[in-house]
Formats: structure tokens, C-alpha cells, sequence
């Protein structure tokens, strides 16, 4: 009883926090109107956020057609803390700073250097971890952090918290939540950097519950990187081994290296030769195609491209892969080409923090690396 007891309670908490973060302002009656509760225990979960401080009461609304009391919105208090967001990459980092209400605070980007021949790859990772986080908890001393969220290429188990498997960072089956749980006195959660584009869409009050994002990384030698994300009936999909999203293209053949078929001289000159890249976006959208009926996603979102490049994108579109339109058509689909922003990966982990406090709480046997404590949240000081 006393565990049911716990996770209603939680999941109560879970909700209600959702409903106010998402709707920005909200009343009492409405919360529990749009939750199905009785208004007494819509009362006394608010009661539990505010004595923590994790909401806040502001302004009297207008009084209802019946009459009474007019009714006190409520909102995020935005001060309660600050989540930091880190995309890491083999040369870069980029680094967001997001507050409790998902507004971002500030924004960095690092250069780092990976030694390709480390003995000890882990040890260097942990090294290059140091060399970014510290100097960050440094400087936003002043905000009450309550959680550091790093967005990595590759296979992340995000559930045990081990990377499977990362090639750009050479890491394979390491046990990142046991050498990371305390090392910086705050969680720190891990999650493929593709699916932080589908945390940064999934924090949008309007977002579609059905959408793929397409993240592409320019990289020095092996051209353009792609990573898959698919959130189906608003839930992200991970596949059973956390392996959904990685990306083979339609002309990739065994035995050849990369995600492609494209010959390697095509790869070598993406960034400098337009027929190169213009070839690689008919490859591209060729197998984005195949998955347009197959997952039936209201929107694709395309992340990474240069704003120079959206019209050029456009045009290969239309007169190469006219098929991709045609698909997109039939089944409703969109497709967005986001804008280029360096710090969209960094601030949809950070995003990712703060909907992890939306999840249904875990059975207790159930342990969940990525899981976060509302009660252990209360009482970070």
C-alpha cells in the first residue's frame, strides 16, 4: 500500500508540473480539470510544489460565469534552478545553460581535442569531461544547478547509463554511471545527440506527438554525419538495444565503411564541390523517403544545414527526389528545415532534464539510471 501510496503521489506531482511548465500559466481548476482529479488533491500537490518553491503563484485571473473567487495563476518558478547542457563532440563542445521554466541563461562553445592514440580512452574521456564541466559549475556558481545532461554520437543505454557504443569518441560498452553518478555532486545523464533534437522539439507546448529529426555534423574527415530520432505517440523511440536512429543510407552496401554508398571521393568534397553535395542530399532524402509510410510522421525536422544551403536543398528536392514529395503529400508529412543554431543539441539535453521530471516514477525494483527524484530534487539545496 505504501508504494502505491508513493507513486501516486509522485505521478500526481509528475502531471501537475507538466501542466503548469507546458501551459506557462495556469489555475488550480483548470489543472485539475485537464488531469480528471478533484480539486483537494489538485490542491495539496500544488501546495507540495510551492512549499518547495518550484512554482510560484502571480496574478488573479477574471471570475468565472458562476461567480466566486477569482482564480491565482500559477507558473515555473524559473529561479528554483538551472540545468546544464552539454552536445561534446570530437573538436567542439557546445554548452547551454537552461533555467527551470526552460528559458536559456547563457551559452558557450569549447574547443577540445580527443587524442586519438590514448591508451585509455575512458581516461581520456573523463579527462575532456573535466576540462569542460568544472570550469561550467565554476561559473554559474550562482545558480542553484540542479543537473548536468551530456548529448554524445553514438549508442547511449540511457537507461543503465552506458555508452554501447560511441565511434567518433571511441568508446565501446563503458560504464559511464558508475564513474560519473558523484563525480560532480549533481546527476549528470547521458543521451544520443540526434535524440536531443527530439527533447528540444518534445519541450514545445505544440509540438506534434508523431515526428523524425535528422540531425547532420560536418566533420573534418569523414564528411557529413547523420543521426535519426523518431518520437512516436510523443514517446521517444529507443529500440531494444538503444540502437534506433542510427543511420544507413539506401545505397549503402556491405563491406563498405561510413552510412553510405557514395563513392569516398564524393564523401571527401561534400563541403566543397556542390555536385558532391548535391548528390548527397538525393541519397539522403531517397531513404528518407522509404520511412515516410512506414512510421507516418506529421513532420520532419532537418537539423545541421547551413542557412546558405535551404534553397539549394529545395531545388535537389524537387528535381531529383520528387518521390519524397510525393510521399511526404500522401501521408500529410511536413518537412522543416531548421535554422542554424550552434547550441539546439546542448539545449534540447537540457530540456530532456526537466521532461524526465514528466515520467511516471519507476517501480522500486526497477532501477533507472536516468530517472530523476522529485524528493531528492526538494531537497537540493
Amino acid at each position: 500500500m505504501h508504494v502505491n501510496n508513493d507513486f501516486q503521489r509522485i505521478s500526481n506531482i509528475s502531471q501537475a508540473f507538466e501542466t503548469i511548465w507546458r501551459e506557462k500559466e495556469i489555475s488550480r481548476i483548470d489543472i485539475a480539470r485537464k488531469m480528471d482529479v478533484y480539486r483537494s488533491t489538485i490542491s495539496n500537490i500544488i501546495d507540495v510544489l510551492l512549499e518547495n518553491k518550484c512554482i510560484c503563484e502571480g496574478q488573479r485571473g477574471s471570475v468565472g460565469e458562476k461567480g466566486g473567487r477569482k482564480p491565482i495563476f500559477l507558473s515555473v518558478n524559473k529561479d528554483f534552478g538551472a540545468i546544464v547542457g552539454i552536445e561534446l563532440q570530437p573538436e567542439y563542445c557546445n554548452i547551454a545553460v537552461v533555467d527551470f521554466a526552460g528559458q536559456v541563461i547563457n551559452t558557450k562553445t569549447q574547443e577540445i581535442s580527443f587524442k586519438s592514440d590514448a591508451e585509455n580512452t575512458e581516461e581520456e574521456f573523463l579527462n575532456i569531461l573535466d576540462s569542460i564541466i568544472k570550469p561550467v559549475l565554476k561559473e554559474n556558481k550562482n545558480h542553484k544547478l540542479l543537473g548536468i545532461c551530456l548529448a554524445l554520437p553514438g549508442i547511449i543505454d540511457t537507461k543503465k547509463g552506458c555508452i554501447i557504443n560511441s565511434v567518433p569518441l571511441k568508446l565501446k560498452n563503458m560504464n559511464a554511471a558508475e564513474k560519473l553518478l558523484n563525480r560532480y555532486e549533481i546527476p549528470l545523464l547521458l543521451e544520443n545527440d540526434a535524440k536531443c533534437c527530439s527533447w528540444l522539439h518534445k519541450g514545445q507546448a505544440d509540438e506534434e506527438k508523431d515526428f523524425i529529426c535528422v540531425l547532420t555534423r560536418e566533420h573534418k574527415v569523414d564528411g557529413i554525419a547523420v543521426g535519426l530520432s523518431v518520437v512516436m505517440n510523443d514517446k521517444l523511440v529507443n529500440g531494444h538495444n538503444y540502437a534506433a536512429g542510427e543511420y544507413l543510407s539506401v545505397s549503402w552496401r556491405k563491406g563498405k565503411n561510413g552510412q553510405t554508398g557514395l563513392p569516398q571521393a564524393v564523401i571527401n568534397t561534400l563541403n566543397t564541390v556542390e555536385d558532391s553535395y548535391n548528390e548527397w542530399l538525393t541519397d539522403l532524402f531517397s531513404t528518407l523517403t522509404v520511412m515516410i509510410p512506414l512510421l507516418e510522421p506529421c513532420k520532419i525536422y532537418l537539423h545541421g544545414q547551413k542557412n546558405e544551403k535551404v534553397q539549394q536543398i529545395k531545388n535537389v528536392i524537387s528535381q531529383r527526389v520528387s518521390q519524397f514529395e510525393e510521399a511526404m503529400y500522401q501521408y500529410g508529412a511536413q518537412l522543416e528545415i531548421m535554422a542554424e543554431d550552434d547550441y539546439e543539441i546542448a539545449k534540447g539535453a537540457a530540456l530532456m532534464y526537466i521532461q524526465k521530471l514528466f515520467e511516471l516514477p519507476y517501480l522500486m525494483d526497477d532501477y533507472v539510471y536516468s530517472a530523476i527524484n522529485w524528493d531528492v530534487l526538494f531537497n537540493r539545496k
